[in-house]
This record gives C-alpha cells, sequence and structure tokens, in this order.
C-alpha cells in the first residue's frame, strides 16, 4: 500500500494542490487510488517526484 498524498505532499516538498495540478495535466501518471478514492503514492511515484522537484529547483 502507499502512502497519501499529504505524505507525498511533505515528503516531495510540493503541495497537495501541485500534484494534483501535476497529475491533471499529465506532468506525472495518474496515481493508484484506496478503495476509498483517496490518492496512494507508491516509492516510484515519489522518486519522480524527488526527480522533478530537483529539476524545478535548478
Amino acid at each position: 500500500m502507499g502512502i497519501t498524498i499529504q505524505e507525498a505532499s511533505r515528503r516531495s516538498g510540493l503541495s497537495a494542490h501541485t500534484l494534483r495540478y501535476y497529475e491533471r495535466i499529465g506532468l506525472i501518471h495518474e496515481v493508484n487510488r484506496a478503495p476509498n478514492g483517496h490518492r496512494t503514492y507508491a516509492g516510484p511515484d515519489l522518486d519522480w517526484l524527488d526527480f522533478y522537484s530537483a529539476q524545478e529547483n535548478q
């Protein structure tokens, strides 16, 4: 099971709003959803967010 959008936001330094926006415009792929509909981020998702954040901050 993955982590919540709040935890992904904390780890990546990007806001939850920004994570949803990036998914909506296709910058990141559609993440998995828990049975309740909440987004769940897995290791590869977090790796991509780390990579993208590093590129954005250069």
